[in-house]
């Protein structure tokens, strides 16, 4: 698997432990509260729980400080990415795009034929995804009318 350390940038991406699970779980109700608000959402720990269960789940470090997650699931030809959070005062300094540049090269390695998130109507991540090449995916179950389902090719 490609080893994301190889890239030089200020991040390190490590495996996440059950550990890192309360980090992981705050940094991502923190960023996403906002959105459930909005959008009529409850936030629910024991979903996430069960997701974090059944991903592959990342900490992004900068200097030895965790500033991110990453997480994703390879579904039939797809790597879906669960989540891509960067803590508050590290945006725009391309945490993001490191991390979407990292599962691009994983679904290659793995022969996948495409990439999929799902993001918030609202959530300005979306310029990100389409700079990176991610467009507006069919209909899915979750696209609530505030979610959107994106794909990119691999």
């Amino acid at each position: 698997m490609f080893d994301p350390t190889e890239v030089p940038l200020p991040f390190q991406l490590r495996s996440a432990t059950i550990d890192d699970f309360d980090f992981a779980e705050s940094l991502t109700r923190n960023n996403m509260g906002g959105y459930y608000q909005r959008h009529h959402l409850v936030w629910r720990g024991d979903l996430f729980l069960a997701s974090w269960r059944e991903s592959e789940n990342f900490i992004l470090e900068e200097d030895g400080r965790p500033i991110g997650v990453l997480r994703v699931t390879e579904e039939n030809d797809s790597l879906h990415i669960r989540d891509v959070q960067i803590a508050p005062g590290y945006r725009g300094r391309g945490a993001g795009s490191y991390l979407l540049d990292i599962c691009h090269r994983w679904a290659k390695e793995r022969g996948l034929r495409e990439l999929q998130l799902r993001v918030f109507s609202d959530n300005p991540a979306a310029r990100l995804y389409r700079r990176k090449g991610y467009r507006l995916a069919g209909p899915r179950l979750a696209q609530f009318g505030s979610i959107r389902h994106m794909a990119r090719p691999v």
